[in-house]
């Protein structure tokens, strides 16, 4: 495969292994590797690439139920106000007691505070390869009132996201101090 898959994409796998027709949603696809190792597991994947999950309709053809999604750095990006209404669409798509797997950024990230300022918990970058993307950072709290609309939470933990994180998407300025939740939840409501 040669690229490994994110530690998140990992454990859905696990979780997930041996079940019938599991489709999956993915939002912002990346390079490809959650893609790669998650239909390599046998699962219906729709994967939303990094362009349409920066547009003003990205789940725009996505239809059906999922059993779960997939968001390893698509929910890293935006306003919290936009990051909410993401999550907002992934509930709307995913059964009841689908599950979501996804990394936020966190507060303790080293980029937290820097860049410019578009609202108290929202950064862009002012050079490097994200230059200009807005960037949201969470408390514990700030991420529970996120999820807790739409999701049982199940695990949320900090992590070093230095040697995680796609390198694909910081070649010109590797990610130095990184800090990701790692959000593990299941849908509330929904049929």
């Amino acid at each position: 495969m040669g690229v490994t898959a994110h530690p998140l994409a990992v454990s859905l796998i696990e979780h997930l292994r041996g079940a019938p027709e599991i489709r999956v949603l993915e939002f912002a696809c990346g390079s490809g590797r959650n893609t790669r190792a998650l239909r390599e597991a046998g699962f219906d994947v729709a994967s939303i690439d990094d362009r349409a999950a920066a547009s003003e309709a990205p789940f725009a053809g996505v239809h059906g139920r999922f059993a779960a999604a997939i968001s390893t750095h698509g929910l890293l990006h935006g306003t919290p106000e936009i990051i909410g209404g993401h999550l907002l669409q992934i509930a709307r798509l995913l059964r009841r007691n689908g599950a979501l797997y996804a990394t936020f950024g966190s507060i303790r990230d080293a980029r937290f505070g820097r860049g410019e300022p578009i609202d108290a918990s929202t950064f862009a970058p002012a050079e490097g390869d994200e230059r200009g993307v807005a960037h949201a950072f969470f408390s514990r709290d700030q991420m529970r009132a996120l999820l807790d609309p739409y999701f049982a939470v199940e695990s949320l933990e900090e992590f070093d996201a230095d040697e995680i994180a796609g390198s694909w998407a910081h070649r010109e300025r590797p990610l130095s101090g990184a800090v990701h939740w790692f959000a593990v939840a299941r849908r509330l409501y929904g049929s």
